[in-house]
Formats: C-alpha cells, structure tokens, sequence
C-alpha cells in the first residue's frame, strides 16, 4: 500500500520504518517508556486554546526558553558533526538533516517581536540557565544523548508543526500591528519556528524516523539506549519546569502591582499559550506513532 504525501511522492507502507509494532526500535520504545509523561501532559489539554491571549510577554518568554534549548542542542550537534574522530559522528551525520535546524527560526521570531537581540541572547533565568548547561556538558561526556533531543523536541515539530502555526496564528492578540503590513505577513513573520523549509512535511518525518532508526539499532549499546530513555524522560521534565518558571517569574511581577486580581485573572489566560505550545510539542509525539 502506497502512502500519499503533499507532494508526488509515495512512500509504500513496506518502506516506513520502524513499524509502529516494532518493539525493539528506540523512538518506539522512547514512546512507551514516557507514555505516563504524555498521559500528564494530556491533561493540561483540557484548557480550551480558544481563550484569547491577554498578555505577549509571556508567548515571548515561552519561545526565547526553546531558543535557549534549541541553540544548546544545535551547538552539540554541530560538534558532533565536526568531530570525525568520535565513534559517534557517523551515526549523526545519517541522522541529521539541516532542515530541521531551529535556532535560527526562533531567531528571526524572536528579533520580530523584539526588535534586539541583546534581550533574549543569553538566558536568565536560572531553569533556563541550568538546563542548557547541563544540556552542553552531559552530551560532551555522552553525545549519543542527544539522540533523546533528537526524537522528544524535533520529531513533535516535524509533525505538528503546520497545525501549531496554525493555532498561534489564530491568537489575536499575540501579534503587534505593523504599519504597512497585512495581518498574514505579520503572522509569517512571527511564526517561523514551526515551519520547515520543505515540499512535504511528511516525507522529511517518514526519512528522519527511517534514518534515526537505521543508525541506531545496530550501532547503540543497550545501556547506551536505557540512557537515551532515561534522557528522554527528563527532557519533559525539564521542560516542564521551564515553563513553570516563567510562570512563577510573571506572577511574582503581577503580585506587586496595584490590580493584582484582575491582572492575575487576565494573566492565566495569557499563560495558556505557553502551556499549550510544550503540550502541543509533547503532544504530537504520540501521535504521530499512532
């Protein structure tokens, strides 16, 4: 059976790999192992993304925290890349493809909205501060964790991209005006994260979960994959704690304002949109092995 992309091309079901039954493939086995992790995260899916955003500076904050995850992970990976004398640089090299590289779109998001860099180049707050460093220092000492980055952040946008742009482009209130802009070309204009710059978004997940797989399961230890398993599982956690740092950041500022319950009320419809990307990112993992 053929399976129809965007595009003309057909990826027959014979070719897709691994299977979804596949019990020995790592991605499938990352899924099961964090399962409980997405059944948690499913529950904070209930809020309804329909609730208008009150408040941008959160939204910021929520994608200058994935810039600062984005760019440690994409520092390794280029070290990785660069060092032919590690055992591990040929599995990276047919793992990696340069499209799915998001610095540089969360950049060009980030320089939009804020119009100078030096307001989000370094992180600041200390979540934020401990996870890319840790990020940088576990993976110089075992770079094949960042197979974990690999699948848990990149394989979600891969598939859920297109609709999450969607969606934040549906948040009104998110987006400054701009004078002599269409609504549609400030959306663009913001939204770069999610969009990768190829023909067929299925395709590039079907070829990257193919490769990740054909790399990983001969080449890998198992106890190099338990720790891939292990690092996968922290990743949603810190994630997590990430987020709730931002919220704690913004509600700390809130308390000493004079409208405190009122800005606090408005304040959770804004914070929803951070919540709702990390679940829509953790999210779409799942689904996109059913």
């Amino acid at each position: 059976m053929a399976i129809p992309t965007h595009s003309n091309t057909y990826i027959n079901q014979h070719e897709i790999i691994p299977a979804k039954n596949d019990l020995g493939a790592l991605a499938n086995r990352i899924n099961s192992e964090t399962r409980s992790l997405h059944n948690q995260i499913d529950k904070m899916m209930t809020l309804k993304f329909a609730i208008a955003v009150r408040n941008p500076k959160i939204y910021r904050q929520g994608i200058q925290f994935f810039y600062h995850v984005f760019s440690a992970i994409e520092d390794c990976l280029a070290r990785e890349l660069a060092n032919t004398g590690s055992k591990y640089h040929e599995m990276f090299v047919g793992i990696y493809k340069p499209v799915m590289l998001r610095r540089e779109k969360l950049y060009r998001d980030l320089m939009f909205f804020y119009g100078d860099e030096s307001k989000f180049a370094k992180p600041i707050m200390p979540k934020q501060i401990e996870f890319t460093d840790y990020i940088r220092k576990s993976t110089a000492d075992h770079p094949y964790l960042l197979l974990a980055y690999m699948h848990v952040l990149y394989l979600a946008l891969f598939a859920g991209g297109r609709i999450m742009s969607s969606q934040v482009s549906k948040s009104l209130r998110l987006f400054p005006q701009v004078e002599g802009k269409s609504y549609d070309e400030i959306i663009n204009e913001g939204t770069n994260f999610y969009k990768f710059d190829v023909e067929d978004m299925e395709t590039l997940r079907i070829i990257y979960k193919r490769d990740y797989e054909l790399q990983t399961r001969n080449f890998l230890s198992e106890e190099e994959k338990e720790e891939v398993i292990n690092e996968s599982k922290f990743i949603f956690t810190q994630v997590a704690e990430g987020i709730k740092e931002i919220e704690t950041h913004n509600l700390e500022a809130i308390k000493g304002s004079i409208g405190y319950q009122v800005a606090l009320q408005g304040y959770y419809f804004a914070i929803f949109i951070t919540a709702l990307l990390l679940c829509m990112i953790l999210k779409r993992i799942v689904y996109s092995f059913i």
